[in-house]
């Protein structure tokens, strides 16, 4: 039975985050950044949609309304992902091009931070200077000045950015940063700051766990309440079934650090979970195509999902993305899988398994990991 090592995935980054107010004057500047950044990704957009795809095309494209380098290249970069998540979209059978995208509804900043170059400091345009101090580049509608506000952040968020914040200081870490707002009134806003690692920093910062064993497969199936795990034999005989659920999440106006607590307690206890029933690997969808297009929209009949459905996806790949960085602190190793038919071969299953449909979903996964071809079987089941 061939299985698929060589793809394998080790997550090579992580993504730390923290919330920090800013009022007054600086809210202002601010908000003006973020339309300038923005309006940069939408003439980056339209000159991709011509044809221009060159990266350095989209620098200058953009750069004609940010005024600003490294904003500019922040800007190209969205558009270049949107390019890619179209182009893999595609290939997955949906019916979208370029010319079908608009930018969705958010107001951000992103900045690339150049590796190597001590003069950025880490990055030029936001950056972490310690003392739970983040330096955003602003433009007050006549020069480009510097504010600084106050994050907060949980405790190994906060230690881990102090140590990014000493190594970018010193030259010897350029990171990519992001400022995304979250809320705004009058003269004040709420962002969140998002600061994207080394995998192997952010590892440093976390507690030793349970050291994985035994050569079993994990398929792991997320869903808005619930985790769905199928332990599976390397000859694809379903060995066990987990629930981590976190109904709270169904709650209205539960506030989003609540949220992301009850989740990571679910993420925790199904990797704990594989892990100590001789689990080795761990299958997951992957939160590439089910996050595609996050600063997008697509217009309407030109995907088969709906907007709620859409956020479903978002909300997925989010939680993906958690179990990959945290699965390699319990020696798991992880595998992203195509979920194309998983859904729609697990509804035809499920009942001849006796599993529910999330559960066989997970099942499904990991067969796709050991090579028994899930897809093939659901094709050959539509065949009349």
């Amino acid at each position: 039975m061939k299985q698929r090592f060589p793809y394998v995935y080790t997550p090579e980054e992580a993504t730390v985050r923290a919330r920090f107010t800013v009022k007054g004057e600086g809210a202002e500047w601010l908000l003006l950044t973020m339309a300038r950044f923005k309006a940069g990704v939408q003439r980056a957009l339209d000159i991709a949609k011509r044809g221009g795809t060159g990266f350095t095309d989209l620098v200058k494209a953009s750069m004609s309304m940010i005024g600003n380098n490294r904003y500019a290249r922040g800007s190209a970069k969205i558009v270049q992902g949107i390019m890619e998540s179209v182009e893999a979209l595609q290939k997955l059978g949906e019916d979208i091009s370029l010319n079908d995208v608009e930018l969705g509804d958010w107001w951000l900043l992103q900045s690339i931070g150049a590796k190597n170059d001590p003069s950025e400091k880490g990055n030029r345009n936001i950056r972490v200077i310690g003392g739970n101090i983040v330096e955003v580049l602003v433009y007050d509608e006549a020069f480009w000045r510097r504010i600084r506000a106050t994050y907060r952040a949980s405790k190994r968020y906060a230690k881990i950015l102090e140590e990014v914040a000493t190594l970018g200081m010193e030259g010897r870490l350029g990171y990519l940063a992001r400022v995304v707002l979250l809320n705004y009134s009058p003269n004040r806003v709420y962002c969140e700051l998002q600061i994207t690692i080394p995998r192997s920093l952010y590892e440093k910062h976390l507690p030793v766990k349970e050291r994985a064993r035994g050569g079993n497969v994990c398929g792991i199936d997320v869903n808005l309440d619930k985790l769905n795990l199928a332990i599976v034999s390397e000859q694809g005989v379903l060995l066990d079934t987990f629930t981590s659920r976190f109904p709270e999440l169904k709650v209205q106006g539960l506030d989003r650090e609540r949220r992301i607590s009850a989740v990571m307690t679910a993420v925790h206890e199904v990797i704990n979970y594989a892990t100590t029933h001789g689990c080795s690997l761990v299958v997951l969808e992957n939160p590439e195509t089910l996050g595609f297009l996050k600063w997008t929209w697509i217009k309407r009949g030109k995907r088969s999902r709906t907007a709620w459905n859409r956020r479903v996806a978002l909300f997925t790949a989010e939680v993906i993305e958690r179990i990959s960085w945290h699965a390699p602190q319990y020696e798991l190793r992880i595998y992203y899988a195509n979920p194309a038919y998983t859904s729609k071969l697990a509804e035809l299953l499920a009942g001849d398994l006796g599993l529910d449909k999330h559960t066989a979903s997970a099942y499904i996964l990991a067969l796709e990991y050991l090579g028994l071809n899930p897809r093939e079987l659901y094709q050959n089941l539509q065949k009349p």
